[in-house]
């Protein structure tokens, strides 16, 4: 028993270390020229996503106008066609928000397209490659590398005795997913003090 119990604590800490970096990450970015519209250039969209890292995890958030455009996943075909007639999903704003939020809970290769008629054609398009489970963030999270020590201080003095990390420019999304795992590893560790761990 004890054995499983921790098991399911060590895979819920490793849990919690892979959604407290989930970010959410506006589509065209946040300056003045992000959002979810026919850009000024016409793969303005798909040179932000070349410059962004996406993980597993992330949720990109398309900023529009729900009443006059949609958010269409198409597969590579409807892509290069700029076809809306048969996407694999589509995303609207809810509740009057103006934004849709898209989970990115696979990785690989998502395309997608503006409902708009013509504005695929116009560059509203764009290719998000969200890397591989093995290519983690490096630097982030639970097992972040601990910066070298100080002269004259000890290795174990440096990893123990540091000040506290910055805290990540995560949205609301990454914040929710990490609280959620947190109270999962704390209750599994109630579980494990009751059953005499």
């Amino acid at each position: 028993m004890a054995a499983v119990l921790a098991a399911m604590l060590c895979a819920a800490l490793v849990v919690f270390a892979a959604v407290a970096d989930a970010r959410d990450l506006t589509v065209g970015g946040n300056g003045g020229g992000g959002g979810w519209k026919v850009p000024p250039q016409p793969d303005a969209l798909n040179k932000w996503a070349a410059a962004t890292r996406f993980h597993v995890g992330d949720k990109l958030v398309f900023k529009f106008d729900g009443a006059a455009d949609a958010v269409l996943e198409v597969t590579r075909e409807d892509y290069n066609r700029c076809s809306t007639a048969s996407p694999l999903a589509t995303y609207k704003p809810t509740g009057g928000a103006g934004a849709a939020t898209v989970p990115l809970t696979r990785s690989g290769l998502h395309y997608f397209v503006s409902g708009a008629p013509g504005s695929c054609d116009k560059g509203e398009r764009v290719i998000v490659l969200v890397m591989s489970e093995k290519h983690s963030r490096p630097g982030h999270g639970f097992f972040a590398p601990v910066p070298a020590p100080a002269p004259g201080q000890s290795p174990l003095a440096a990893g123990l005795f540091q000040g506290p990390a910055p805290s990540p420019a995560t949205g609301a999304a990454g914040t929710t997913a990490a609280s959620a795992a947190l109270l999962v590893a704390a209750a599994l560790l109630v579980a494990a003090a009751v059953a005499g761990f």
